[in-house]
């Protein structure tokens, strides 16, 4: 394919300083002792200046805990009233949802007040959607193809969808007037009108096996939507005229295309064969493939879209990539299992959370090194903001 390039790790010119840098990095990351057992939140905080903190959801306790991203220090921890396996923290309401996967419980918490609140539903929440402003929440039972809307400042259910087959992945537009959908047995995407709680449209792609998509996100300028179909490549879909517009051959092994925050780039891992593909947004061409990490879950992007990381769950580790130079930046060592992050809106600094190490790491995008380790509890499972670079994530 015109434009494509393949790079491996050690052939960068000056490697062996490169891998002395890549050291040191790693050398430098120490999970401290969690000192958030003694910490208890004072009465009468206020977290509803949401663009200050950020959200550490634990696995296997009823809490979230709160990091002041200007000192990188753990400044509370709050009680959503249930175990938050999916968490959404709204700039506009000031509240965060959380539901558990288990129960039919969707709990909202007033983070000005510290006032716990919620709706019990006749289905269990499987997965939480926010709209870009943070008013609405989607809450879908996967499996049972029901999907609900919620006003977070009213906590009431204003529309639903059932009827659905199987949820294989789903996104709201970027103003919140649309919810996609993309089902098993479907060769499209569904297009979901939220105030009338109804399904209005589908996006057809004929090119589809039933049921082959396995990914949708989309462009930050929220006029272009990315599907990702199992074993085959990405398409292109216009999102207001609700058409398809390009198909490209290209990662057929990754289940998602993630754009960089700029949108610049297309970023698809391929878990199976281990390799990392980068398409420009624009040419529809693979300016870059290279080996990535093991079992990754997510890609972000930040500092004026100049950078990506790659965290990989199986194998501990980092990969840092320059867009551009178009190669590997570092590989670095994790001292826990990543599990999900998020990057500051203005793109400068990464937090990730490590499932069974009980911290959160801090990355400097501007200089690409690690700024701190914070110690959160046991078992986090996300770093979550209201708001971040990757609008995808």
């Amino acid at each position: 394919m015109p434009g494509k390039v393949f790079i491996r790790a050690a052939q960068a010119v000056g490697a062996l300083a490169l891998l002395a840098a890549v050291a040191a990095i790693a050398g430098m990351i120490r999970v401290p002792v969690d000192q958030t057992k003694a910490l208890a939140t004072p009465a009468g905080a206020d977290f509803s200046d949401v663009l200050r903190y950020v959200f550490v959801p634990s696995r296997t306790a009823a809490t979230v805990t709160v990091i002041d991203r200007n000192s990188d220090t753990v400044v509370g921890v709050v009680n959503p009233g249930l175990v938050p396996a999916q968490v959404i923290v709204s700039e506009a309401t000031g509240m965060l949802a959380a539901s558990d996967g288990a129960t039919r419980r969707l709990a909202i918490f007033n983070l000005a007040n510290g006032r716990s609140s919620g709706i019990d539903l006749d289905f269990t929440p499987q997965r939480l959607v926010g709209t870009t402003d943070g008013y609405m929440v989607a809450v879908a039972d996967l499996s049972a193809g029901i999907v609900a809307f919620v006003e977070l400042m009213r906590k009431r259910e204003v529309s639903r969808v059932t009827g659905l087959s199987a949820i294989r992945d789903l996104m709201f537009g970027s103003d919140g007037a649309f919810f996609y959908v993309a089902t098993e047995g479907s060769r499209g995407i569904g297009v979901i009108d939220v105030a009338r709680g109804k399904l209005i449209a589908e996006i057809s792609m004929p090119h589809l096996r039933s049921g082959d998509v396995t990914g949708l996100t989309r462009a930050p300028n929220g006029r272009i939507g990315y599907v990702k179909a199992r074993g085959g490549g990405a398409s292109l879909v216009d999102l207001s005229n609700f058409r398809m517009l390009h198909q490209v051959d290209v990662a057929r092994g990754a289940a998602k295309a993630f754009p960089t925050g700029y949108g610049g780039y297309l970023v698809m891992p391929d878990n199976a064969e281990r390799t990392v593909s980068v398409m420009s947004s624009t040419s529809l061409s693979v300016a870059a493939m290279f080996k990535g990490p093991a079992d990754v879950a997510a890609v972000y992007s930040g500092w004026f879209d100049t950078i990506v990381l790659i965290p990989g769950r199986s194998d501990q580790k980092l990969l840092v990539y320059d867009l551009d130079r178009l190669s590997i930046a570092a590989e670095i060592a994790l001292p826990g299992r990543p599990g999900l992050g998020a990057v500051t809106a203005d793109g400068a600094k990464f937090y990730l959370a490590l499932e069974d190490a009980g911290a959160v790491v801090v990355f400097d995008l501007k200089t690409r090194q690690l700024a701190g380790t914070i110690p959160v509890g046991p078992n986090p499972g996300a770093a979550i903001m209201a708001r971040s670079f990757d609008i995808c994530h």
